[in-house]
């Protein structure tokens, strides 16, 4: 039985497949009833299977396979019409390739402020003790002066700790994002590629079960 208009409409609102190609191929149930979701059915066994190909090659940093793998379900893919995966599987097989032809960038963690930073808020944020101002007040001005260049050289002291501190973390949070000369900068964007496409695998399967039953 032909899909109902209203099941078609939600097909195509969904976004997960280019239409114009997806309709060529539901044309072909006029000579062979059937013969659409036939198509859908072998593709998703033949993703299943590829996924987990790529996931081997991922671990074994084989870019070479990885892009011709990724080349090869691109293409099954966009001849379903099922963009949401094929666009995934071009970013791999152009990865492979160490081609980042969409400029997708690795970003780092952004780093949390230090302890040293919150206990200088702290002493800078605390009430000052009525008592503890009129003992300072009776002291001797000279006591009072030490204290203070104290207090300077103890500030001065935390604060250059603390700056230290996040210059190491930064420094840290950016030695762990490879650049573009490390396999594992294109191996990172291939992992990317790949939870996408699993996305989109899973949603336009969800979509074409919906729309076939």
């Amino acid at each position: 039985m032909a899909p109902t208009p209203e099941k078609e409409q939600k097909l195509k609102d969904s976004n997960l497949v280019d239409w114009a190609v997806f309709s060529e191929i539901l044309q072909m149930d006029e000579d062979e009833e059937g013969f659409s979701q036939q198509l859908v059915e072998t593709f998703v066994s033949q993703v299943e299977e590829t996924f987990d190909t790529i996931q081997l090659y991922l671990k074994e940093k084989d870019l070479e396979q990885l892009s011709s793998t990724g080349h090869f379900l691109k293409g099954s893919a966009a001849a379903l019409g099922l963009t949401s995966i094929s666009s995934q599987c071009e970013r791999i097989q152009n990865y492979g390739h160490k081609i980042n032809f969409d400029d997708f960038e690795l970003t780092s963690a952004p780093a949390t402020p230090s302890s040293s930073h919150k206990s200088i808020a702290h002493k800078s944020e605390r009430k000052s003790d009525p008592e503890e101002n009129k003992a300072k007040a009776a002291a001797p001005s000279a006591a009072n002066g030490t204290r203070n260049e104290n207090d300077d050289a103890n500030t001065k002291e935390a604060t250059k700790k603390a700056t230290e501190t996040t210059s190491a973390t930064e420094k840290s949070s950016n030695s762990s994002v490879p650049d573009e000369s490390s396999d594992d900068f294109w191996i990172a964007l291939i992992e990317d590629a790949l939870a996408k496409a699993e996305d989109g695998f899973v949603k336009s399967k969800k979509a074409l079960d919906e729309f076939f039953e």
